[in-house]
């Protein structure tokens, strides 16, 4: 076993945090890069962890995360800190003509700070003047005790969720290695279950993600808001509707969780538009975008999986390149229905809540669609982690505890 690089992935956090100061000083920023690359290389050439894997993988991914996060804000959209403006700064703005008191290069020292350590975790730019406006689900009321509770039940729910929901691990064959032979490779794992019978893990594995990565989000919410650090109008959710998930665009770009969306659809644009020169609004440059957005994200778990396990970091870039193929291959298919259905008079419009029995077959026919396409690409992804143990589970979080604690005193 190797050992934890604690302190290599805190000075990267650090480092993190610096290289986003409001200056123009391009020589500063090069400097403490030159660090955080360094301190990168270190943390991945420390020996594979194998405990817990879940903080590993995390630690690989954050790595990666900051580095694109960091390449969106430098280079991806305006001028370097200037362009990135808080809603709150621009609305207790000083009364100066010019409006240069209001630029983050022209912040006093100390509120410069804050501001550099509020972008550098602002991943979904909330409450910052680019906020996406057509991605994000509604902001919370400003209320903060009519918060606090609806958050506290919230977590309650995915808490009991995650509990519940990790029964359905425990010593499967499907996923826990622990009833497997060490001979044993990923395709006796969930790839070996009938494809049907696949739905109900999947499923399972989709909401035990969601409710275990919401709990983070509760807790965050909760300190900040209660501590009067933040408002409430910030938290809004981290997932879309399970609703909207008909089509695989529309799961990726809506459904799942909105942390990466930001960074990874304004890096494509960069690409698309900056670097391909494709004209805004074309097929070429949808699709550069579509295609860079997947690449970045199969970095993003590449530098996870290879965390804690070498080889199977290439499944990482195939189980997302598929993704992009899904997309392309559902949007030819929707292109060449909807013309079709035009000609007999029938225009479809899914995404309204009231529509035709037409619409409501098309929405039924992209549920089984997406569901079964997971069936057949997420063993391609994680099985090979479940050969090392990543998804073992004995009990839920809450439950393990519990018994440890009964167990230590009894």
């Amino acid at each position: 076993m190797g050992r934890y690089p604690w302190v290599e992935t805190l000075l990267f956090e650090v480092l993190h945090i610096i290289i986003l100061y409001p200056t123009h000083q391009n020589a500063y920023r090069v400097v403490v890069l030159a660090a955080m690359v360094y301190l990168a290389a270190q943390i991945f050439l420390t020996p594979e962890v194998t405990d817990p894997l879940v903080v590993t993988y995390g630690v690989g991914g954050k790595i990666a995360f900051h580095f694109a996060f960091t390449a969106y804000l430098l280079f991806a959209e305006g001028t370097f800190p200037n362009h990135w403006r808080r809603v709150r700064d621009e609305a207790h703005a000083n009364a100066d003509a010019s409006g240069l008191d209001n630029l983050p290069s022209n912040f006093p020292l100390t509120k410069k700070f804050w501001w550099m350590v509020d972008i550098a975790y602002s991943i979904r730019m909330v409450g910052w003047v680019q906020e996406p406006r057509n991605s994000l689900p509604p902001h919370p009321p400003p209320s903060r005790p009519n918060f606090l509770w609806k958050t506290f039940l919230k977590f309650i729910y995915h808490f009991v969720t995650v509990e519940f929901t990790s029964f359905l691990f425990s010593g499967n064959p499907a996923f826990d290695s622990r009833v497997h032979d060490p001979t044993d490779g990923p395709e006796t794992y969930l790839a070996a279950v009938p494809l049907l019978r696949r739905v109900p893990y999947i499923l399972a594995y989709g909401i035990i993600i969601r409710a275990a990565v919401s709990i983070t989000h509760n807790i965050a919410a909760l300190v900040c808001v209660g501590l009067g650090r933040s408002s409430p109008t910030l938290w809004p959710d981290m997932w879309g509707l399970w609703g909207d998930a008909y089509t695989v665009r529309k799961l990726w770009g809506q459904t799942w969780h909105q942390q990466m969306r930001t960074t990874f659809a304004g890096l494509g644009r960069l690409v698309a538009n900056k670097f391909l020169k494709f004209p805004r609004g074309t097929n070429r440059s949808s699709y550069a975008q579509l295609y860079t957005a997947f690449f970045l994200s199969g970095i993003f778990h590449f530098a996870a999986d290879f965390m804690f396990e070498k080889r199977m970091v290439y499944r990482s870039f195939n189980f997302f390149f598929l993704q992009a193929v899904a997309i392309t291959f559902e949007d030819f298919v929707i292109y060449i229905v909807k013309g079709l259905l035009l000609r007999r008079g029938i225009e479809l419009k899914p995404g309204k809540v009231h529509g035709s029995w037409a619409e409501v077959v098309v929405r039924v026919i992209g549920y089984c669609w997406v569901i079964i396409w997971f069936c057949l690409t997420l063993p391609i992804w994680l099985d090979e982690a479940s050969t090392v143990g990543f998804n073992n589970v004995d009990r839920g979080p809450g439950t393990k505890f519990l018994l440890d604690i009964w167990k230590r005193w009894a």
